[in-house]
């Protein structure tokens, strides 16, 4: 009996484990790479949320050809932002909004997300977190938010990876995270990718690529031990019956 006990908690502890992997590798945003021609007009609507990204003040896709050294993260291509000389705090970006249904996943209240991507300037930039990331949650009418993620590294809610200022270095790829949780309503996620800078004197490139919003998990090997935990509370309750 033990050991038929044993062989089905190893085996839902093995499903959970395989359950989690699939989690965490499911991307919920649509285009994330910025490689198809899945845009939309800005602003989005509740009838054209789920049909990828909208920009503003954002040049588009680009696959880099113009720079020296430089190349998207991810063939063919990567989303490029400018700032020109004097045109201080004004944002150039990306956003989108997504239920995720159509990737595979969904937005569920109580969960846990995190909004990530990789950038690169070949220009270097005057401010040295110009990049911002925001993550919202929509309800069911697409166009109520119900919460604002402001996760801030330095000055003027600038995001950076770990919540941490992270220097522009040219040439360079970086990645940028921030997380919440949705709140209770949420159907629909909204992200920006916006890049600022100030007193900058020329134009300045940012890059971005490979973008993901993803569910946060329990990692799998934690699953596998909380699985693991129910042989022992089978083996007692047995001790305790005989």
């Amino acid at each position: 009996m033990l050991n038929k006990i044993v062989g089905s908690s190893v085996g839902v502890a093995a499903a959970l484990a395989l359950s989690a992997s699939s989690l965490q590798a499911q991307n919920l945003l649509v285009n994330p790479n910025f490689d198809t021609a899945q845009y939309t007009a800005n602003p989005i609507t509740p009838s054209t949320a789920n049909q990828g990204w909208a920009t503003f003040g954002a040049v588009g896709p680009t696959n880099m050809f113009g720079s020296p050294v430089d190349a998207p993260l991810s063939n063919p291509d990567a989303l490029l932002e400018q700032n020109a000389a004097g045109n201080n705090w004004n944002p150039a970006g990306a956003y989108q909004i997504t239920d995720g249904l159509a990737e595979g996943g969904s937005i569920i209240p109580g969960d846990t997300y995190k909004l990530s991507v990789w950038e690169i300037t070949d220009t270097g930039t005057t401010y040295a977190t110009p990049v911002d990331l925001n993550l919202q949650f929509n309800d069911s009418t697409v166009t109520n938010t119900l919460t604002l993620v402001t996760q801030s590294s330095g000055n003027n809610g600038f995001h950076a990876s770990n919540g941490s200022p992270v220097a522009n270095n040219a040439n360079v790829w970086q990645q940028y995270s921030v997380t919440a949780v949705a709140p209770a309503g949420s159907q629909y996620a909204l992200v920006y990718l916006m890049f600022m800078d100030d007193a900058q004197t020329t134009t300045e490139n940012m890059y971005f690529d490979n973008a993901s919003l993803v569910q946060v998990v329990p990692e799998p090997s934690s699953l596998a031990i909380a699985g693991m935990g129910l042989v022992s509370s089978f083996f007692l309750i047995r001790r305790r019956n005989s």
